[in-house]
This record gives structure tokens, C-alpha cells and sequence, in this order.
């Protein structure tokens, strides 16, 4: 039994919101995770809600991975986990609506992509720095192009640099920038249109619509877990990346 509530869920006939409560960065850690893939069992194939909201409690949505835990031993777990959860949401037969305030960075990016619709405050800012720090993202290349495009997507892999919401939404990365006050009324709005649609006709919209992006992680998602797993993290910059960043401290790279 968890001693923490990491992950809350709060549900009724519209409305399923998974909550990340690791604040103040929200970093994806083994046990948020499993109680995030555990509320999305409870949930189950079939929930009474419309749509699914994920959100988070503190100043930033998630920043990514939890560094800690990338050791040689521990990223095999930890890869796997996060891959099974953001299958996992998705696949969830409802719409998904990510709503983001602060940092959304890394694999808390690639969680928020996964989802159907994504607004954000306009402080928000959103990112793939893994090659800073001597890693490099496990699933934005699986999930960017079809939304920002390969050019974009190439750009902020290789670079790391973060940009503004206003910037994501021309992007194509998410669907909206609104006042950080008015994210939960935004949720409410997109409810608002599919209450009196069919439920399973909306299950089918998603289906099909996610067809291209659910082919992709099916298909491609194991030859990105070997790179990480076979090549990635046998790389001395890696490790000394990783240990710099948990050091505070910048990285003294070998190039091998």
C-alpha cells in the first residue's frame, strides 16, 4: 500500500481528473506512475464519465522523468512503467484533456501529447531539455511529428529548448492558451460539447482518430526502449549527465 497519494482521482458522471500530487515539479517517478496506471484501471474500459481530465497539483505540470531513479538498474522499470501508463491513457475510451500550468517538460510533455486536447496557462512553458543533461526523450519522436512536424520536432529534441504556450499553440502542440483562472472553465466548455452525443459513436471518433498515433507506439515503441536501454544508457556521458544534474552542477561530457 502506498503510504503517499501521488496520483488522486476524483470521479463522477461526467467527469474522471487524475491529479499529479508531487509537487513542486511533478517528476514521474515509479510510484506516481503506478498509482496513475492504477486509477486509469479502476476506471476502467467502459467509465461513466465523458471526458478525462489529467491535471496537477503545484507550479508546473510535470518536468519529466524522475532523474533518481535513472540509474542502470532502475530505467529499465522505470521506462516501462511510464510506456504502459501513457498507453494506457492513451487508449482510454473517453476524450482526454490535459490541462497544463508551469513546466511541461520531458516525459511530462510526452504524457500531455498523448492526450486528445491539451490547454495551458499562459505561463506555460514546454520542452524536451533531455539532451542537456545527457539523455534524450524515449517517445517525443513517436509522438511530435504528427503534431508539430519532423522539422520542429528535430529542433526541439536536439536543442532543448523550452518554448512559450503562445509558441506550442502555433505549434500545433497543443489546442489553446488561456488565463491559468480560466483552465478548469476551458475543461468544462469541451465537456459541454460532447454531453447529448452518443457514447459509443465518441468512442469510435477516438478510435479512429488516434489510429495513426496508437499504429506508432504498437509498432515502435519496443525498437525506442532497446536504443535507450542498449545504447543510450551505456554511454559514460550518460551517467556523468544524470549524476551532474542530481549533483547541481554542470556536465564535464567525454563524447563516449
Amino acid at each position: 500500500m502506498e503510504s503517499t497519494e501521488l496520483v488522486s482521482l476524483c470521479s463522477d458522471q461526467d467527469t474522471a481528473r487524475l491529479v499529479l500530487r508531487r509537487p513542486p515539479l511533478n517528476f514521474l517517478n515509479m510510484d506516481l506512475l503506478q498509482q496513475l496506471e492504477k486509477h486509469l484501471d479502476v476506471l476502467g474500459d467502459n467509465p461513466p464519465c465523458k471526458v478525462l481530465i489529467v491535471d496537477s497539483d503545484g507550479p508546473a505540470f510535470s518536468a519529466g522523468l524522475e532523474m533518481a531513479e535513472q540509474t542502470r538498474e532502475g530505467i529499465f522499470l522505470l521506462l516501462e512503467r511510464f510506456h504502459r501508463t501513457v498507453r494506457a491513457v492513451n487508449a482510454f475510451p473517453r476524450p482526454t484533456i490535459a490541462l497544463v500550468r508551469g513546466m511541461c517538460l520531458g516525459a511530462g510533455n510526452e504524457l500531455a501529447a498523448c492526450c486528445d486536447f491539451v490547454f495551458a496557462a499562459e505561463k506555460a512553458s514546454f520542452g524536451h531539455p533531455e539532451v542537456k543533461i545527457g539523455t534524450i526523450p524515449s517517445m517525443a519522436h513517436l509522438l511530435l511529428p504528427q503534431l508539430v512536424g519532423p522539422r520542429r520536432t528535430i529542433e526541439m529534441i536536439l536543442t532543448g529548448n523550452f518554448i512559450s504556450a503562445r509558441e506550442a499553440a502555433e505549434a500545433g502542440l497543443i489546442n489553446r492558451v488561456v488565463p491559468e483562472d480560466q483552465l478548469d472553465k476551458a475543461a468544462t466548455d469541451m465537456l459541454g460539447l460532447f454531453q447529448g452525443l452518443s457514447t459509443p459513436v465518441v468512442a469510435l471518433a477516438l478510435q479512429a482518430s488516434r489510429d495513426v498515433r496508437t499504429r506508432e507506439l504498437g509498432t515502435r515503441l519496443r525498437q525506442a526502449e532497446s536504443v535507450y536501454l542498449n545504447q543510450l544508457m551505456d554511454l559514460e556521458d550518460t551517467a556523468e549527465g544524470i549524476r551532474a544534474f542530481l549533483e547541481k552542477r554542470l556536465p564535464q561530457w567525454k563524447n563516449r
